[in-house]
């Protein structure tokens, strides 16, 4: 299932009555944006049920020990016997304080001494001998075993609890995050250009493509045209090598687009470009700039003159993409569009 779906069936699922009692497990290859997609949810019920900061938790367990479940014991004040002081994180999500949220990171990293605890936190609602919030949303997250990535079998009574929803990668998803989030457009245009690199993650690699590290790539800063060696280098300390090789590439010829201002003040005679990648880059490059809010409508019919001189599959592929954008008014209202459209019926 991809990011828009799980979101959309887990919320749909915490808004009915008792639908907390749910606790899905995202499950997928490291670096796909597990965690990214159950932060999104919890900011939403967030808003919806007004949650306060204090109250929204991210615990891993494979990074502590069972006593910071149970918590410590210390004397009861009769001396009669030993109380369990619960740990802060618990605390702020006990029973009593209304709507809370717990994001469990790395699940399937667990041992089984940090799997039993969990189990009962996930079911019973109790973190020891301390009962949690009748109104507390869980979400899990978790690695494949066969990624080799350190993830552990889960027990199947930990197993029988969850409600296990595969994660995969998706690209159109994956685009609305990064914009959100201010990835870099040259690593955005480079992703929709080849797609298959977005996630290509084999365990034999010490790097990999994934939404994570490419997220990683968008923070290198530019090293200068002297130092192109370096910067690629740099990237495949992310990527890897061959993924590498192609989002430079990609990215030299990105960033010596078109003079876009001359483009768009003669469409009918500006020069196409011959290379592919370039001609993808500009074809992308003019759906940012329709898609614009402040984009005029002028813009927006020299623009579609152009794209009436790229191949079929560039076209259908740009209004695609416009038709999801805030341009979608403009690009009707433009008497370009209507040639546009009328070619691409044909071909189709």
């Amino acid at each position: 299932m991809k990011f828009s779906e799980l979101k959309e069936s887990i919320l749909a699922q915490f808004a009915v009555a008792g639908g907390n009692r749910v606790v899905p497990f995202l499950e997928g290859k490291p670096g796909g944006g597990k965690s990214a997609c159950a932060r999104e949810i919890v900011q939403e019920l967030k808003t919806r049920f007004k949650i306060a900061d204090e109250q929204i938790v991210e615990f891993n367990p494979s990074l502590r020990d069972p006593v910071d479940i149970l918590g410590i014991p210390f004397r009861h004040e009769s001396g009669t016997h030993n109380v369990w002081l619960p740990p802060k994180e618990f605390y702020n999500l006990r029973q009593g304080v209304g709507p809370c949220a717990l994001i469990i990171e790395e699940l399937t990293d667990a041992p089984i001494a940090m799997q039993n605890p969990m189990c009962r936190i996930i079911l019973d609602r109790y973190a020891g001998s301390l009962k949690l919030s009748e109104e507390l949303f869980i979400i899990a997250t978790g690695n494949r075993v066969e990624d080799k990535s350190g993830a552990n079998r889960m027990s199947t009574k930990l197993g029988n609890r969850l409600r296990c929803l595969p994660f995969d990668e998706n690209l159109e998803d994956w685009v609305r995050w990064a914009k959100a989030s201010g990835i870099k457009d040259e690593v955005i245009k480079f992703l929709q250009f080849q797609p298959k690199l977005l996630s290509d993650f084999d365990p034999k690699r010490k790097t990999n493509p994934t939404p994570r590290s490419w997220a990683s790539v968008s923070l290198i800063p530019d090293m200068g045209k002297d130092k192109e060696t370096l910067f690629q280098d740099t990237v495949a300390g992310d990527v890897g090598e061959g993924a590498a090789a192609s989002y430079c590439a990609f990215r030299k010829m990105y960033l010596s687009l078109p003079n876009f201002k001359s483009l768009l003040m003669d469409p009918k005679n500006y020069a196409i470009p011959a290379d592919l990648s370039v001609r993808w880059a500009t074809v992308m490059k003019l759906i940012d700039m329709i898609s614009a809010p402040k984009c005029s409508q002028d813009t927006t019919d020299a623009a579609l003159i152009y794209l009436e001189r790229m191949p079929a599959d560039m076209q259908a592929m740009a209004v695609r993409e416009l038709f999801k954008g805030e341009g979608k008014k403009r690009l009707i209202l433009s008497p370009s569009f209507k040639h546009l459209a009328s070619k691409l019926s044909k071909v189709i």
